[in-house]
């Protein structure tokens, strides 16, 4: 791909996916309002502690093979349908066993509503499977247009039925109906509108070309997960209620974090991925860490501030609790976030197998976090914080691993990071001072808000910040540069 067509593809689907994101952003947020204040925290903690399976599934659905088919040069049709039928096969034999176990999960939890719900709920990664190659294929070609339409169609229809069905009183089911919904639509109109269908035959060939690299990739997002399974550790070791506020909160920022991974999280791997030149990968990969501190210490710095005016406004008296599980979680997105240009990395270069052991390190670490948790009998938000920790200490140790591949050194990743976290903290400290003069809890964040926006991209500006004056270019022209 030549340069000129690479940086135009990169742009539009840095474009294409930030709306995406920022439409999901907006709807997730009313939406959740809402849902929160028609569900409770007990219902919230069903859904929470039944999602850690449903995510397992997704990782072994997938298997690593969509990375494996964006890294690839040159994609064959055997290649597409090898993955298309191991995903069928992969998610039909998981729901058919998680069927089977819904009583054990159920028994696990003392709670016998997981099983009807469980088995509802799994039905989202079984939809998944049918539409992972046309997903595949288009972040490969970095055509976000049809990505976001769709993601805007489902997200839409699904979050409809889940408001109708929490108003009529079905708590958790309206929770697991959005997603299975979601999965559903997303899937059908895949298949309606990107033309690709599985003709052929599987290979053997292509399956252990592509397994080769996944497995390991597939090892480490597994290991990875057993993180993301917080909830189900609360459920377990307080209660039901406790895993509802830490879903509840989780959901928050999550929906951040998912806006963050679709736009200048995901763009940055099929883009890199395409670049042969070692010189103009650092350049561009150095390019895309400079745009990610960009955004990503503001938004979640932004979030912390914000909490607890927002938890108290939007989710009511019922969620404060939530309130310090939501800055926790920031502070460690801050790390997990910029913690993907390590994986990007490791992917490009083919070193998945270091990626499956820095989330061994990290499944080690944690897990004697968890055990000192129960046996000092700690409050579950020491736990939620040495989680973020955790996150903090990785990022510092994979990145260094990671940017030796391509020569990018300790001092230029600081000089690329520490202006945008400085003058984000700066300007959040500010937005804190506010506080002190401002009592009404709305108003204190709707002036926290612009006063933090406009601060930092102005004193970005005055510094001379390339990325905040190329952004400026580029909704003045059109134009712009990934060079």
């Amino acid at each position: 791909m030549s340069e000129k067509s690479l940086k135009r593809k990169a742009l539009s689907g840095l474009g294409w996916s930030s709306a995406d994101k920022i439409f999901q952003q907006i709807v997730v947020l009313v939406c959740g309002i809402v849902l929160a204040r028609l569900i409770g925290k007990e219902d919230y903690g069903r859904y929470g502690v039944l999602a850690i399976f449903g995510g397992i599934s997704n990782v072994l659905l997938e298997g690593g093979f969509t990375a494996a088919l964006i890294r690839k040069k040159n994609v064959t049709q055997s290649d597409y349908l090898t993955v298309f039928y191991s995903n069928v096969f992969i998610a039909a034999f998981l729901y058919a066993v998680l069927f089977f176990c819904a009583p054990l999960i159920s028994n696990y939890y003392k709670d016998p509503t997981l099983i009807p719900l469980s088995r509802f709920m799994f039905l989202s990664f079984l939809f998944s499977s049918f539409g992972a190659v046309q997903s595949a294929r288009l972040y490969k070609d970095i055509n976000y247009k049809l990505i976001t339409k769709n993601s805007v169609v489902s997200i839409f229809i699904s979050y409809f039925v889940a408001l109708i069905l929490a108003y009529r009183g079905y708590g958790a089911w309206a929770l697991a109906s959005q997603i299975v919904v979601c999965a559903f639509i997303r899937t059908g109109y895949y298949w309606i509108f990107t033309g690709w269908r599985p003709t052929g035959t599987f290979s053997k060939e292509s399956f252990r070309e592509l397994f080769a690299f996944s497995s390991k990739l597939t090892a480490g997002n597994l290991l990875g997960l057993v993180i993301t399974a917080l909830p189900n550790a609360l459920g377990k070791i307080y209660s039901l209620a406790v895993a509802g506020i830490y879903s509840n909160a989780g959901k928050h920022f999550n929906s951040v974090l998912e806006f963050l991974s679709g736009s200048v999280l995901g763009v940055p791997y099929p883009v890199l991925s395409a670049i042969d030149d070692e010189d103009r990968l650092k350049r561009v990969f150095r390019k895309f860490v400079r745009i990610k501190a960009f955004i990503i210490f503001p938004v979640f710095m932004g979030m912390i501030l914000v909490a607890d005016p927002f938890i108290h406004i939007c989710l009511g008296n019922e969620w404060i609790e939530a309130i310090p599980v939501l800055q926790l979680l920031c502070f460690g997105g801050i790390f997990y976030a910029l913690d993907s240009s390590s994986g990007d990395l490791f992917k490009i270069k083919n070193k998945s197998g270091w990626y499956m052991v820095s989330m061994i390190l990290h499944i080690v670490v944690f897990s004697a976090t968890i055990g000192l948790t129960i046996v000092l009998k700690l409050h579950y938000l020491w736990l939620i914080f040495a989680t973020s920790t955790i996150y903090f200490l990785k990022y510092l140790i994979t990145s260094l691993i990671a940017n030796r591949l391509i020569n990018y050194r300790p001092t230029e990743l600081c000089k690329d990071l520490l202006p945008y976290f400085f003058i984000a903290a700066g300007t959040i400290f500010c937005g804190y001072l506010l506080h002190y003069f401002i009592s009404d809890k709305l108003v204190l964040m709707l002036c926290q808000i612009p006063l933090v926006s406009i601060l930092y991209v102005g004193i970005l500006y005055l510094s001379g910040s390339a990325i905040v004056k190329e952004a400026m270019d580029l909704f003045k022209t059109k134009g712009g540069s990934i060079k």
